[in-house]
């Protein structure tokens, strides 16, 4: 590193001098410089990053040779930290920021001069001095940002920012999470913009993108696809452990493989941080819901190369349908360790547990015709025995390893055990819902199921930059590999007689609790999945670049009934992604891509006894984003079009004619084509100083060639929308909030139901008590709004929206 006498301009001479005489000893490093050419007016130009989190004081090299920056720092002062990745554009004070943002390190910029000024006090935010030029800079970590935007997402493996990703991407970040106390993945979901909720009718339910389910294979942690099971059905995670959920709309075959052309939705870890920080939360709630949440962080040694953090999560709750209580646990660490300034390694585990009493697979009703029957929203069509008991136990390891400033790899494995055991009542409907009349509802069995799931999943990839035709380019390379082996096993005890059902006045204990005996079936799954993947950013011009991708796929799935085994996969099977970006300025762009993914259905035979062809869904897409105010709001307005063809379905006239499938159906390749196409509008971030507003728009239609809706779950209107303004001047402890979502009406013409529109608000208000403690109060559904959250059959499956609740919360935060 240059020392205090190598070239500098007459400012940064002027500026060692002075602080050279304001104490000479300890300030005799600080004259340790960075020296680079400067540029006139380099601080208002936005350029490209892309410095590694590393050791700060090499960060801090590398900033001042891609900033065009002097940058002067005691060595002492950095000793031992760790520096937050910088990639994208910003401006150089921008990248410093971000650099610096988890460091707890106070710098100030002047002219073009970098002056690290040491820390700030114990357990302060970093911050900047009075001559620095200001603005908020957003990363990739959301945590600590207090923002509904994000710098950078990580979905696609590298940190891009929204505007560098030619599809449509929402992140529902920590701050949007806290706010609205949305401690669970279902949660989350339902706040994200285009995303719908499809009930199952024993619980397992999911969610929609563009009319296409999300399914296990939607789900990515930290990037790595195959580790989820019922992520929003019996085995949702608990979300103090995430620090935001990227969700992607459309096609998705490059980032996990097989699936549905709805999209992908990648849940991002919490990390540790360099500097101590300790969460504390608290929360009560309407129907007795409490809970409490430990989050405590930061390093464990001197030097800072070894970091932990450790979350803890209690939840004690009541619901609002009769008898229904819960208890969920979460214990959730991480510890990260620097083998170099070049080599970070980090390993955690994850222990949740969750039990539920009073637990009903089938929800309510609808009269045989469809209509309403009006039940009270409490109604709960189960007993006080029957119980749902999940539990998950996961180990996780990855390694980052920086070959230079340009090249770096990473390799991440997780393995899982878990699954759930639940015992509950099944019902028959008949053709009434009066009680006691001849074809009324009836009780015929209780049930039991039990299933287990063991996930092992690893992905590994390279990453880098390199120049051609004076323009720097992106390339990424990897692979991955997951299997989950799954064991399923189900017993219904028939009752004596049939007990009938009283839907209007249910009792919750006159059903006997028989005893199971054995099995009926138990049956062993074994999915494997693994590929290679390419992507590429090429730059044509300054202002136009490609991402051009692909990726080979192979999968397998084994299924065992008894000893019997049934085999089906695909191989070699290409899915390919064209993107293309436009800068219209510094501020926005337009983009178009094209994404495919395949569904394998090898597992369904023709008469013949031949496999089925893979379907294929194809995304097209087009729109604009744009990055405003200093980068503090992301806005996009994006038009789609989704077709997925050669889907499965049975030849009726073959009926009974394939040995292979257990009820001996044959399926065919469909000739018609689904088709998926609207439009969204999206904004999230600051649009005024202290309002965070996280809002989306989405017009969708959902078609099949031979008529009527893909989709009939899928409103052909929805808006999504939450915001919080921290009030102004002498008010500013205040900051009051409130949310909206609403859709239109549908019919749900295969299971002869409706959802009629609704408009569902919600409403916030906290106040900082101190610089540590917070005291919050949350309404949902603030007009006490009587809905239906979702359908499903007429028979079962429907549930209620939640009424009017009320949530306190107390935060404290050191």
């Amino acid at each position: 590193m240059p020392t205090p006498h190598s070239t500098l301009s007459p400012l940064s001479k002027a500026l060692m001098l002075r602080k050279l005489l304001r104490g000479a000893p300890a300030m005799t490093a600080l004259g340790l410089a960075l020296s680079m050419p400067l540029a006139a007016q380099v601080q208002a130009q936005e350029q490209d990053f892309d410095i590694p989190a590393q050791s700060l004081s090499s960060a801090l090299q590398a900033l001042g040779r891609q900033g065009n920056l002097q940058v002067l720092f005691s060595p002492e002062s950095v000793q031992g930290l760790r520096s937050t990745a910088v990639k994208g554009r910003f401006t150089p004070t921008q990248a410093a920021g971000e650099l610096l943002r988890n460091s707890g390190i106070r710098f100030s910029v002047q002219g073009n001069t970098l002056i690290i000024s040491g820390a700030a006090e114990s357990g302060a935010a970093m911050t900047l001095d009075a001559t620095t030029i200001s603005g908020q800079t957003l990363g990739t970590t959301t945590e600590g940002s207090n923002s509904y935007t994000t710098g950078a997402v990580t979905i696609g493996k590298t940190a891009q920012t929204l505007r560098e990703t030619p599809q449509s991407v929402t992140v529902v970040t920590r701050k949007l999470m806290d706010d609205k106390n949305l401690v669970s993945l279902d949660q989350v979901m339902a706040q994200t913009t285009g995303i719908t909720r499809a009930n199952r009718g024993y619980g397992n339910h999911h969610f929609s993108s563009r009319g296409f389910d999300l399914e296990d294979e939607s789900y990515m942690v930290d990037g790595v696809p195959g580790q989820a099971y019922a992520y929003t059905g019996w085995m949702s995670p608990d979300m103090a452990m995430f620090d935001r959920v990227e969700v992607l709309r459309g096609a998705s075959g490059l980032l996990i493989g097989a699936g549905n052309p709805g999209g992908a939705v990648n849940l991002v870890r919490k990390r540790p941080t360099a500097d101590p920080r300790f969460t504390v939360i608290t929360r009560a709630g309407s129907w007795d819901n409490y809970r409490l949440d430990l989050d405590a962080s930061g390093r464990l040694n001197p030097e800072g190369t070894l970091r932990g953090r450790m979350v803890a999560s209690y939840e004690d709750r009541g619901y609002f349908t009769d008898v229904t209580k819960s208890k969920r646990p979460l214990l959730y660490g991480i510890l990260e360790g620097d083998l170099s300034d070049a080599t970070t390694v980090a390993v955690g585990l994850r222990r949740q547990t969750s039990r539920t009493n009073g637990y009903s697979v089938l929800g309510i009703p609808n009269n045989p015709d469809g209509s309403n029957p009006h039940l009270k929203r409490s109604t709960y069509l189960g007993q006080d025995w029957t119980t749902l008991q999940t539990n998950i136990d996961e180990v996780f390891a990855d390694l980052t390893h920086h070959f230079n400033d340009n090249w770096s790899a990473k390799l991440a494995m997780s393995h899982s055990e878990g699954g759930y055991n639940r015992s509950a009542i099944e019902w028959d409907a008949g053709d009434t819902l009066e009680y006691g009349a001849p074809g009324g509802p009836v009780v015929n069995d209780v049930s039991y199921h039990k299933f287990d799931v063991t996930s092992d999943a690893v992905d590994g990839h390279l990453d880098g930059t390199f120049e051609a035709f004076g323009l720097t380019h992106q390339v990424t390379l990897g692979a991955n590999w997951s299997k989950r082996k799954m064991n399923d096993k189900d017993r219904k005890e028939e009752l004596p007689d049939p007990i009938p059902l009283n839907v209007y006045n249910p009792s919750h204990n006159n059903i006997p609790e028989l005893a199971r005996q054995g099995w009926d079936y138990a049956d062993d799954t074994i999915d494997t999945r693994y590929g290679v993947y390419l992507s590429t950013r090429l730059h044509a011009t300054e202002a136009l670049s490609f991402v051009l991708g692909g990726r080979l796929s192979w999968y397998k799935n084994e299924a065992w009934d008894g000893p019997s085994v049934t085999t089906s996969r695909q191989d070699k099977e290409f899915t390919p992604f064209v993107g293309a970006i436009y800068d219209l300025n510094d501020q926005w762009s337009w983009y178009a891509s094209y994404a495919d993914i395949f569904l394998p259905q090898s597992q369904y035979r023709t008469v013949s006894g031949s496999v089925l062809d893979p379907s294929i869904g194809s995304n097209y897409e087009t729109g604009i984003k744009g990055e405003l105010f200093d980068k503090r709001l992301n806005v996009s307005f994006a038009v789609f079009y989704i077709e997925q063809e050669d889907r499965a379905v049975q030849d009726v006239v073959n009926r009974g004619n394939c040995p292979t499938d257990p009820a001996g159906r044959c399926w065919l390749n469909d000739d018609g084509i689904s088709r998926s196409k609207g439009f969204e509008a999206e904004a999230t971030g600051e649009v005024l100083p202290g309002l965070q507003v996280a809002a989306g728009y989405t017009y969708n239609t959902t078609s099949f060639s031979s008529g009527g809706p893909i989709s009939a779950q899928t409103p052909k209107h929805m808006v999504r929308l939450n915001t919080n303004y921290t009030l102004p001047g002498e008010w500013n402890r205040w900051s009051v909030g409130g949310g909206m979502s609403a859709q239109n009406a549908y019919d749900d013409a295969a299971n002869e139901t409706r959802n009629s529109g609704r408009a569902i608000f919600d409403a916030r208000a906290a106040y900082k008590i101190d610089q540590h403690w917070t005291v919050g109060v949350d309404v949902e559904n603030l007009f006490d709004k009587k809905y239906f959250d979702s359908l499903g059959y007429w028979t079962r499956g429907t549930t209620y929206g939640t009424p009017r609740s009320y949530m306190l919360s107390l935060r404290g935060d050191f």
